[in-house]
């Protein structure tokens, strides 16, 4: 006998659903470190390795970064953007000088945020100062639409073409880093988290990029990604997905794989995987459930899947969420 499940919706049905927005809500932005450095020279200031996402905003004088995987340094200059969506290690920022030895070592306390008043790293006046933001970005997998944002984004203010917003929220870092007030590190991370949506929303909109992103600006494959984002727990198949975008199953499959960087069903199972981590950390809702809300018959099934994408069993990753 077959009998209708009653499934209850991740979303209100037929809300027009912000894909960029569910990303960063399912991935839960945390700050760690939110505050001004200042330094003179020589300086070399290196970060032990970490995943947490780096926000740089240079507020006097430049900065050089240096990253093993580079052949050339990114150069800072007053008012630039630099974010490192995948973690700092194997790095570090310098005068100019490139000391052979580091005089300045930042090393993140896990769980802790920095007091916003500025690092000062020099009695004297600095030569050269920058806003440092880092954050974790939850350990749920993140995906092609994440993960095609670039290993460093280096985005110049005061180049042409720069979107004003990007220079009106580094210009306010800046400002607020210099003379902190009430609330200051909350306002600074609320700032860097603006800096990285329009990094986000820049590279959705940059048609030569790498698959990812600008998948949502593809009018063709968006409406799929909006369906599986509204209701992850849906029965959904290349055939349903390709209607819903007015493609065959062939030409569908192709594209979807060609702009988002992956197959549809792997897509699938990556938004379920993460959207059931964020109710496993968030949620007192049971395992057999979450299963049932993200498209699965069985919790034997889910389970299989979640552990063989978050390396933890569903109960493991909720008690660990929780410690």
């Amino acid at each position: 006998m077959v009998t209708h499940v009653n499934r209850e919706k991740t979303v209100p049905e037929g809300e027009d659903v912000d894909v960029l927005a569910s990303l960063l809500d399912v991935h839960r932005l945390t700050t760690v470190v939110a505050g001004r450095i200042d330094l003179a020279p020589p300086w070399r200031l290196d970060s032990e390795p970490t995943d947490l996402v780096s926000i740089l905003v240079q507020a006097v004088g430049q900065s050089y970064l240096v990253r093993k995987e580079d052949a050339e340094p990114v150069v800072m200059n007053p008012g630039d953007v630099v974010i490192q969506l995948r973690g700092v290690g194997g790095g570090y920022i310098h005068d100019g000088s490139d000391p052979a030895t580091t005089t300045w070592m930042l090393t993140p306390k896990p769980g802790r945020t920095a007091t916003p008043g500025p690092l000062r790293l020099t009695p004297d006046n600095p030569a050269s100062s920058f806003v440092c933001c880092l954050m974790r970005l939850g350990d749920a997998p993140r995906g092609p639409l994440l993960d095609s944002l670039p290993a460093v984004t280096h985005i110049s203010t005061r180049a042409s073409g720069t979107s004003g917003q990007i220079w009106r929220v580094a210009e306010m870092m800046i400002s607020e880093s210099t003379s902190p007030g009430p609330a200051s590190t909350r306002l600074m991370s609320r700032l860097a988290e603006v800096l990285l949506i329009l990094a986000l929303r820049r590279q959705a909109n940059d048609r030569t990029g790498k698959p990812g992103l600008r998948a949502l600006a593809d009018p063709l494959i968006a409406p799929a990604i909006k369906a599986i984002h509204a209701d992850p727990g849906q029965h959904w198949s290349v055939a349903s997905l390709a209607a819903i975008c007015g493609l065959s199953r062939s030409a569908f499959a192709a594209r979807f794989a060609e702009t988002v960087g992956e197959a549809p069903h792997s897509y699938l199972t990556g938004w379920r995987m993460a959207t059931a981590a964020k109710m496993l950390s968030t949620t007192d809702t049971t395992v057999d459930r979450i299963a049932e809300m993200v498209g699965y018959r069985s919790e034997a099934a889910f389970r299989r899947a979640f552990t063989a994408a978050i390396h933890r069993t569903p109960r493991e990753y909720r008690a660990h969420g929780r410690r």
